[in-house]
């Protein structure tokens, strides 16, 4: 009997933490799906949450460059309504600086943001059903982010649409 009652209390002790331990952020699972070496090299850090819904990956190496994916849900109108005001700010607001692109391969909705001139920084944005999809890349040190490495990020984006339910 009171072997039983040790199992018992065992278990009510270790669920706890089984649950926590099964709790990971859905960013970061989708984001640990997809192969960042091109990106970021075969010896990139591990994810890390970033923010609320984020996650982050970068670089070992010199050169640093950064690959952060946020999913969120909400509805779907309140997504859309959210990147036509993101695309029509940003293009009003910051058209010396960045160029604002439809990337329709990701969906109708979607577009990407990416500096003038020596870009160092990309924004992917994409919907799909309910949930939102933001890539950005950012490559602080070294050369720009160059048409393949863009390419890479697109396809970043596009894996992680199509794991989306």
């Amino acid at each position: 009997m009171k072997r039983g009652l040790y199992w018992i209390f065992l278990a009510f002790l270790l669920f706890p933490g089984l649950c926590v331990a099964q709790d990971q952020r859905p960013s970061c699972v989708l984001l640990g799906a997809v192969d960042l070496k091109p990106l970021l090299g075969a010896d990139h850090d591990a994810l890390v949450e970033f923010g609320e819904a984020s996650c982050r990956a970068e670089t070992k190496a010199a050169g640093h460059r950064m690959v952060i994916l946020t999913v969120t849900e909400q509805p779907r109108y309140e997504l859309k309504n959210w990147l036509f005001a993101i695309k029509e700010l940003t293009a009003k607001e910051r058209a010396k600086e960045v160029t604002v692109s439809a990337e329709p391969e990701l969906g109708p909705d979607a577009f990407s943001v990416s500096e003038k001139g020596e870009r160092r920084e990309i924004e992917i944005y994409a919907i799909k059903g309910a949930k939102a999809v933001v890539v950005q890349g950012t490559w602080a040190i070294g050369g720009p982010v160059t048409d393949d490495d863009f390419k890479r990020l697109r396809q970043v984006a596009g894996s992680v649409l199509a794991k989306l339910p």
